[in-house]
């Protein structure tokens, strides 16, 4: 009997799936997409009946979190941290881990940075599906030979596995047009928030020193494609009156970092990391806009928590970004005084644009980037891998 049917009262039902995810670092998130990604599809997945496993680091997941997170069970295996080191390690002990464990139905893999540490999978014809994240080679902390590295991972991923996902449609073009490699658009998604307490956003956001509608926000991991010093290079030029908050950080050491925080402008201040719930949502909430200058996704988490949020977005013009946004936003590019344009922009009719992009945004999240759509979309996916469902539908 195939394992989709068990005998139940004369009826035929599904089977729970056993889903074994690598490739984020923790839970609940808060160090980057993937992160994110995990903590909202996991539990969704059980809580639609199935068996997930997460593989995660000691120290990027919440020392509250013991073997479970919302019925997902967490394998924690330790690694050496750092920028080339990290990711590497962990991704080659899950895998290995993940061998001699009862046998799961499905291995998701969240991006090509470690492909060949799967390798072994191979061997016992196991159903590997590899989401292809964005074009890490293209990220500018890398040097040659990392590129490389990542090239040669992206190169095996089409070969190890018939199951490739990509999160945006512009990713699907590209490794057709590259490529000519299919994948299954399987993206991100957003949650819909507004102020429910007026108060308690007010004093969250005294903490950080400013009131709602008085600040521009960046909120991401402090890393050069996402061209940070551009926006601050851009800012510092402007007469906007209003302050720059950018919340987040690296979890390594960076040289990138320090350098940016050697800026001489009173307007620009670095939050770090921001962990207490309910802050980085309620920082959002009070921003005038949220400037993304994210260049190599996919579909980026930050993007879509800041337009469920119903922000102003200033997004660097990307085909990623110009695909999730659907004309929702303003865009800008690299050249000098583009993203000042759009500041001025923004500065002489701050209310009237706002207003506009709340609706817009959550209008859009609803409709294509609900947590509750990519977790069906994800199972129904799956099903298809195991000869569940007749088909499998990935029209945006």
């Amino acid at each position: 009997m195939p394992r989709s049917e068990v005998r139940r009262g004369g009826c035929y039902d599904v089977q729970p799936m056993r889903i074994a995810i690598f490739g984020a670092r923790g839970v609940p998130a808060a160090w980057g997409g993937f992160d994110t990604f995990v903590t909202e599809l996991a539990p969704r997945l059980v809580d639609a009946g199935h068996q997930v496993t997460l593989y995660c680091m000691p120290k990027y997941t919440s020392p509250e979190v013991g073997g479970q997170f919302r019925g997902v069970e967490i394998v924690r295996l330790p690694t050496i941290y750092g920028k080339f080191t990290e990711t590497v390690l962990h991704e080659l002990l899950s895998s290995l881990h993940a061998l001699v464990r009862p046998r799961q139905d499905i291995y998701y893999v969240l991006a090509c940075r470690t492909v060949w540490a799967y390798l072994p999978h191979l061997l016992p014809r196991r159903r590997l599906v590899i989401n292809t994240d964005g074009l890490d080679w293209q990220r500018r902390k890398w040097g040659p030979v990392a590129r490389a590295y990542l090239k040669v991972n992206y190169w095996l991923a089409r070969h190890i596995s018939r199951h490739l996902v990509s999160d945006s449609k512009e990713l699907q073009k590209f490794y057709i047009e590259e490529y000519d490699t299919p994948s299954a658009f399987l993206t991100n998604g957003g949650h819909i928030l507004e102020v429910e307490d007026k108060a308690g956003h007010e004093e969250i956001l005294a903490e950080y020193g400013v009131e709602p509608d008085s600040y521009y926000l960046v909120a991401c991991r402090i890393e050069p494609e996402n061209n940070i010093d551009i926006i601050i290079r851009e800012f510092e030029r402007s007469s906007v009156r209003r302050k720059l908050l950018i919340a987040g950080g690296a979890n390594y050491k960076s040289a990138y970092v320090e350098d940016l925080q050697r800026t001489n402008d009173p307007r620009v201040h670095f939050l770090g990391p921001v962990y207490k719930t309910g802050h980085i949502e309620a920082l959002h909430l009070g921003a005038t806009a949220y400037v993304h200058g994210h260049e190599v996704g996919g579909t980026n988490p930050s993007l879509l928590k800041a337009m469920g949020c119903g922000n102003l977005v200033l997004a660097h013009d990307v085909r990623f970004n110009r695909e999730v946004l659907g004309g929702t936003g303003l865009l800008w590019t690299k050249a000098p005084g583009s993203l000042l344009g759009a500041l001025e922009r923004v500065e002489g009719d701050a209310a009237a644009l706002r207003a506009e992009a709340a609706t817009a945004c959550r209008e859009r999240i609803t409709q294509y980037y609900s947590w509750d759509k990519v977790a069906r979309d994800h199972e129904r996916y799956f099903r298809w891998i195991l000869g569940e469902v007749p088909d499998y539908d990935d029209s945006f």
